[in-house]
């Protein structure tokens, strides 16, 4: 590590200086290296490639309600379904009143992940069961029983960057129901704790098998602006919002007898920001390259998956990179010394329609023969945690890819001495992968000019 931390610092000089010293035909176990002193650039160290599903991970408080169904081909269908609790909120000043309708209010957060145009069925259920963290945590795996009968059943395209507000209307029994319970003023309304015993939250159910999209719903702390949600009988309205606004059920009403004098009157039933919600998300890999996974460990091989790997979040994929025969740079001699090394990941050109919607970034993480994460890659020397960059270079042809330094992981390989039972792992970070529904395509091991290029700057003399 100290060979390492002292070469570092000339990295750039010692490259800048030595532009002809790439060894071309440095081979793993055979004509090993060429009789030649100074740094060289190895980029022939055998790589294995995989991909690596998760069964879950944390999902509650994300940020956002994701919900609806997108698809691919690599790893099929993604399903979201979001939970989440309410609250009386304000003051019963009104208990003579008619009850005019119950409405569900949406906002999007402009995020969406699939194609928007394909139409999609979600379903509202309200909750027959509380909701309870397990350990302080939910995951994309839990689960709380509904009621059978839905408060609400609509068909639409989603519109992710309207910033004009959904509404939805729900069953009206469940309304008259809290209309008596506010005009008796009943303590199960104003009273947070019995109320959310009385109605547990509910549960938006997204459509299955679907080739549409994945959407997000705000779940921000703002005002709306412009006229209410309509009180009419249709099923859903849409109404002028500039700004996106947390979940709410409006219960309208008018006056009686004398309706005219007030209008557009609603009692609210606000989403609890500091309460439970959380994205159930779940896939169906039949007929995809990953079908049958866990069948294999939950681990499948870049040969048996066209030669490519995915990154994916939602359900939280990696793609596995192994370099089992590092430890032969340890062949070239007592004076010899890592400078560095750079990881390179193409996306499959035909996988993604435009390079710039590409994630900015990847995590790179380490992990041991199980598969288990076990620190995040640091760079060289430092705590700074090393991204796997995105890099779009415009020449004759687009070449897009991410690079990364992995030197510190390559370093700790070597004082093993023996062979590595470590790889990396790259996908998305636990924050960005339990509040999106996306996927990269990255060529493995075999891939051609897609497959990962490593390149080890090693001294000796």
């Amino acid at each position: 590590m100290k060979t390492l931390q002292i070469l570092s610092i000339v990295l750039l000089a010692v490259l800048a200086a030595c532009t002809n010293s790439p060894v071309e035909d440095f081979v793993v176990g055979d004509n090993f290296i060429k009789d030649q002193a100074g740094v060289v650039m190895i980029d022939t160290l055998t790589i294995k490639s995989s991909t690596v599903k998760f069964d879950s991970l944390i999902s509650n408080s994300s940020g956002r309600l994701l919900v609806g169904c997108n698809y691919n081909s690599f790893s099929g269908y993604m399903n979201s379904n979001a939970y989440l609790e309410l609250k009386f909120d304000g003051t019963m000043n009104y208990t003579t009143f008619v009850f005019d309708s119950l409405c569900m209010i949406l906002n999007y957060d402009t995020y969406y992940s699939g194609d928007t145009a394909v139409p999609q069925t979600f379903n509202i259920y309200q909750l027959s069961e509380q909701m309870a963290l397990n350990n302080s945590n939910l995951y994309t795996t839990s689960h709380f029983d509904n009621l059978e009968i839905p408060l609400a059943t609509v068909t639409l395209k989603p519109h992710p960057k309207s910033h004009k507000a959904l509404s939805i209307r729900l069953a009206d029994v469940l309304g008259k129901r809290l209309s008596q319970m506010i005009k008796d003023k009943s303590d199960t309304i104003s009273t947070q704790s019995l109320f959310q015993k009385f109605f547990n939250g509910i549960v938006i159910q997204s459509q299955s098998n679907v080739k549409g999209a994945v959407i997000g719903l705000s779940v921000a702390s703002s005002t709306s602006t412009g006229s209410d949600a309509s009180s009419g009988s249709s099923t859903t309205t849409a109404t002028a919002s500039t700004k996106a606004t947390m979940p709410e059920i409006r219960l309208y009403f008018h006056l009686s007898p004398n309706p005219t004098d007030l209008k557009d009157l609603y009692y609210k039933f606000s989403f609890i920001t500091d309460g439970i919600y959380f994205n159930q998300i779940a896939g169906n890999s039949s007929n995809s390259l990953i079908d049958g996974i866990s069948e294999s460990g939950d681990e499948r091989d870049s040969k048996l998956t066209g030669n490519d790997v995915l990154v994916q979040s939602g359900i939280q994929t990696f793609a596995k990179i192994k370099i089992p025969y590092v430890d032969n740079l340890l062949w070239m001699g007592k004076n010899s010394g890592l400078i560095g090394a750079t990881l390179k990941l193409y996306p499959v050109k035909g996988t993604y329609n435009n390079a710039a919607n590409l994630p900015d970034s990847l995590y790179i993480f380490s992990a041991d023969r199980k598969n288990q994460l076990s620190s995040q890659v640091t760079l060289p020397g430092s705590t700074n945690y090393v991204y796997a960059a995105l890099k779009i270079q415009k020449d004759v042809e687009e070449t897009v890819y991410y690079e990364a330094d992995v030197s510190s992981f390559v370093d700790t390989e070597l004082q093993e001495y023996l062979e590595t039972n470590r790889s990396l792992m790259i996908g998305y970070g636990s924050t960005l992968a339990k509040k999106t529904a996306e996927h990269v395509i990255l060529g493995g091991s075999n891939s051609g000019k897609f497959a990962p290029d490593l390149n080890v700057y090693y001294y000796h003399n």
